[in-house]
Order: structure tokens, then sequence, then C-alpha cells
């Protein structure tokens, strides 16, 4: 059978669905039309068509279809069961299209199990929520090891052709075969050999001695509209390519294990596309999708966990996550500023507090830098498929809402100070030193101070 494209809207009384039916001889006789509660079925061979809305429907004597010959479609009419019901989301599609495991169980489209149950019991907890880092007993040893990774952690032996074809975004040795720790410890000490201490100190006395030979003050007073549009306290709206983005997705139920790492990598990928919206200033590249995935610790290097489970000093998943996008972000793009990085976390403080149809959006624009590219497809196929579908359909708003508030909160804490990497910093030492923004800052003035007392 096939899914017809269709459009729903609503009056106060009736929900209406036009259905396409382009190339089919109509007949009024052989078409079914099914009101139980919230499900609606359609069917006329070859198509067939089954939504579930938010609220219930009725078929009486109210309920009436017509064939709209100029649009090659049928209009229905279906009464609501109660009059003046606003149903929610009709302009999300794949959202009315997605299944119930069983509706006489009147399962949520997604069952979360294990600490939280669901997602009310989520939003309820997330009005004071403090977001710590979850304490997870170490797991024997298996004879035979099995290396997990991606949504849910449900993948497995996916990279290898990626990686044959020349994976640049990949920042592991040997993907299949790391445990969560080792990506973590690796990706910790290609972050430290990737971060050039000359390029930072370069791009802070350029911003500040020669603004004219910098574009760092215009990229950071670029207004993302994400800013408007939470200013104005205006709805989400979804176009018709995004719809059709949406129609691709999974249509799936997860049995999902824990939602806070998901709830993190959210915040990881829109940091990592709004990061790069900004440094072009509202445009997209060809490198764009390389820009994003060497941001997002959960792509490059697999690690939805971010904190090495032995850590016994870090309590605050939201203060791990900011550090770790700061530190990427000072070793990767082409724009390594830290002004930049307080920045774009406001970017994604504006779109998390717009809600979960905001989010939705900017990771359907996350997911087509990935989609159709030769190489980084397995990203989509690991990560962003699942992480689209599940947020259109369960993500909560209160849960987003609020994380971007304690999010904010966070991330006004953190100092320059605290952004710390391991260097070699003389020549002739192999001692590693530690050092952080600040130290850089300072070390730079002077230099900058001595080049100029020795010109004059």
């Amino acid at each position: 059978m096939i899914t017809p494209r269709f459009e729903v809207s609503q009056d106060d009384e009736f929900v209406i669905i036009k259905v396409r039916i382009s190339n089919t001889r109509f007949s009024a006789k052989a078409v079914e039309m099914i009101a139980d509660d919230d499900k609606f079925i359609f069917s006329l061979a070859p198509y067939y068509l089954r939504l579930r809305f938010s609220g219930s429907i009725v078929d009486d004597e109210r309920a009436k279809a017509e064939f709209v010959p100029k649009e090659e479609s049928i209009l229905i009419r279906m009464p609501k069961m109660n009059k003046g019901e606003v149903f929610l989301d009709l302009d999300l599609p794949a959202k009315l299209l997605a299944r119930t495991e069983n509706s006489e169980r009147k399962l949520p489209l997604i069952e979360e199990v294990g600490e939280t149950n669901n997602v009310e019991s989520l939003a309820q907890e997330a009005q004071n929520f403090d977001w710590e880092v979850e304490q997870v007993e170490q797991q024997p040893a298996r004879l035979v090891p099995q290396f997990f990774y991606g949504f849910n952690n449900q993948y497995s032996n996916m990279m290898e052709v990626s990686l044959s074809n020349g994976n640049d975004i990949n920042e592991l040795s040997n993907p299949d075969k790391m445990d969560p720790d080792e990506r973590i410890n690796e990706r910790l000490i290609k972050e430290n050999l990737k971060f050039d201490p000359e390029y930072y100190a370069n791009e802070y006395l350029t911003q500040k001695y020669f603004p004219q030979d910098s574009n760092i003050k215009q990229i950071l007073c670029w207004e993302n509209p994400i800013r408007i549009q939470h200013k104005n306290r205006s709805e989400t709206e979804f176009t018709t390519e995004e719809h059709e983005r949406m129609m691709d997705l999974p249509r799936k139920s997860y049995l999902v294990d824990n939602v806070r790492p998901l709830y993190y990598t959210i915040v990881c990928l829109l940091y990592g596309y709004l990061y790069e919206l900004r440094q072009n200033e509202g445009e997209l590249t060809v490198e764009s999708g390389w820009t994003v995935g060497k941001l997002v610790p959960q792509l490059s290097c697999l690690d939805s966990q971010l904190i090495q489970s032995n850590n016994k000093t870090e309590t605050n998943m939201l203060r791990v996550v900011a550090i770790t996008m700061a530190r990427r972000s000072l070793c990767y793009p082409l724009v390594r500023n830290f002004e930049m990085v307080t920045t774009v976390w406001d970017d994604v403080y504006c779109t998390l507090r717009c809600g979960s149809r905001a989010v939705l959006k900017a990771l359907l624009a996350c997911r087509e830098l990935f989609r159709f590219h030769d190489i980084y497809y397995i990203y989509c196929n690991i990560w962003l498929n699942d992480l689209c579908a599940w947020t259109m359909n369960n993500a909560s708003d209160t849960v987003l809402r609020n994380l971007g508030h304690e999010l904010r909160k966070t991330v006004a804490e953190i100092k320059k100070r605290e952004i710390v990497f391991e260097k070699i910093l003389a020549d002739d030492s192999e001692e590693l030193e530690f050092v952080n923004l600040t130290d850089i800052e300072e070390l730079a003035e002077i230099s900058y101070s001595e080049s100029i007392a020795a010109s004059s």
C-alpha cells in the first residue's frame, strides 16, 4: 500500500484532511474511512493512510468527503468529539503518521524506561532538576567485548566503510573497537594536540588591537533569526521542504534506556550547527558538515558519555557539556574566539526556549548537511535520523525549556581560566604543561607590548 500525500487543518468543529490521489480512478464505493477515537483510517487502493490525532474524532452524520477533480484529491471533514478543542501538531505529518505498539494499551509513541519512566514524569522533574552527573555502576567485563555507540547506544560495527572512504570527521583510531572511556581519553588527547595557542593568541590580539583586520565583530553582531523568534514569542513554522524531510524520518517506536544523553546530544548538535551558522553569518557551505561533525563529540568521537565514569570531581553535566564544546570550538573551526563561544550559547538558549518545534527545525537543517554526503551519511544512520524522529515525537517542551534556562546559568559561570589544555610550551621540553585561555592572553599581551617597544 502507498501512503498518499496529505494536508491537515482544523476549525472549531472539524478536522479537515486533504488526501491527494493522483493517477487513480476515483470510485466513491471503493473509499473506506474509519474514525476510532484519536485514530483516522483512509483506504482507497493502492492508497492507505492512518493518522493519530491529539484529540478524538467521531464518524456521524456531519462527516463528509468529496472528490475535488482539479486538485486530484479527496477533501474529508471529520467532526471533533469536543467542539472547540484545538488539535496539536497538525502541521507535522510525520508525527501524525507515527505508529503505536498497541492502540488498546494506549502506550505513548515512544516509551522510555529506566530511571525516568516516561516523558511526563521527566517533564515534572525538569522544574527542579539539576542535571547532575549520573553515577553508573561499572559493568563486569564481557568475554566477548561489544562496543556500541550512536542513538541510545544501539549501533555497532558501522564505521568501517565510512573510514575506508576517508571519513575525516572521525577522530578515533579504531571507533568500532573502543569502549566509552577509551573514546573520551582519545578525544581529550586529540583536543590537546589540535589546540594551537598561537592561533588563539593571534585572534585575540587582532580583535583587540586591529579590529579593522578582523571580521569577528561583524560575526558577533549578526542576529540569528531564532533570537528574533524568541524575542517575539512567535510560533515555529515549517516549510513544505521541511515537511518532506520529516516524512523521510524513521517511523518506529524507541525503548530509550536513558533520555539524558539524548538531550545532551541535542544541545551539542544545536551548538555545532549554530556555531557554523554564525561563523558564516547565516550561510552554510560545502564544509559545514565537516565543521559541525568536528565540533560535536557524539559524532567525531562517538562520545555520548563526555565524562569518564571514574571522574569524581565534576557533578554538573551541563558544565561538562559547555566546557567540552568550548574546547572543541577553540580547536577546529576557522573562528576560534571565546566571545564567539558565549554568543553561540545564547543562540542555543533561544532555540531551546522556543521549544521542541524550534529544536526539530534546527536538527532537520543539521541533518541535511550529512544526508546526501558520500561519506558523512553514516552520522545520519547512527544518530541524526533517530534523534530527529525522537525529538519530533517525544522530546518534552518543558524539559527543553528548562534545559535552556539551566544551561544559560551554567555557561555564565564558566571563566576563561577554566578552559584548560595540556601542551608542550617549550621547544626543548617534552613535559606537558597545563595552559588556560587567561594565561595565553596574558602572554600574548606581554609579547605584543615587547614588540611595540622594540619597534619604537
